[in-house]
């Protein structure tokens, strides 16, 4: 599966969430907890091969990612599989020798909006990432990298941007981990 995923900085949640709520439709609140993990001999090998385990609900889903971006908007290869006792998965992953990195968690409100002629929905979420503010995240998943379907979503996420009334210089283009780093919130690596 690949993620195109915008965020932005929201100045003024209230006008945002009217604004999301006049062109897409609500899903319900959000609550994710996110736990990073560096994969096995991180240190020696500096790379990233981590991955998350989130907590939303009653689930619990892995997730891995290789991560790129372009011009602020994300492009990520993801692969996800439920966990059905995140307790046992966070010891099997000890004795693997990973190690527990950062928590994260995102709190707000969550939309689906219909993407035209395309298949398939964007996902509009309003949150509160705990220490760094409000954000609006706009994901789509395609199937594939198909360079042409993945050029219309880009543009269509800058698209329900506007809409949103979040202006494009509000984009972080930096991922959460870095803002969270930043702020002092997550040990540098």
């Amino acid at each position: 599966m690949i993620e195109v995923e915008l965020k932005a900085r929201v100045r003024s949640r209230a006008a945002t969430e009217a604004a999301v709520a006049s062109f897409a439709r609500p899903c319900g609140a959000v609550d994710k907890r996110d736990a990073y993990w560096h994969g096995p001999d991180w240190r020696l090998n500096g790379d990233t091969r981590g991955f998350r385990l989130r907590s939303e609900g009653h689930g619990s889903i892995v997730t891995f990612k290789t991560k790129r971006s372009e011009g602020g908007v994300e492009i990520n290869r993801e692969r996800e599989f439920e966990v059905s006792d995140p307790e046992a998965f966070n010891e099997f992953a000890l004795r693997l020798g990973c190690e527990p990195f950062y928590e994260k968690r995102k709190r707000g409100l969550a939309f689906k909006a219909g993407r035209g002629a395309e298949p398939g929905e964007a996902t509009i979420e309003i949150i509160e990432v705990s220490g760094l503010g409000d954000f609006i995240e706009i994901e789509i998943l395609l199937e594939d990298e198909d360079p042409a379907r993945l050029a219309l979503a880009q543009s269509e996420i800058r698209a329900f941007l506007a809409r949103s009334g979040v202006r494009e210089e509000d984009i972080e283009p930096r991922f959460y981990s870095e803002l969270l780093m930043e702020a002092g919130l997550v040990p540098r690596t």
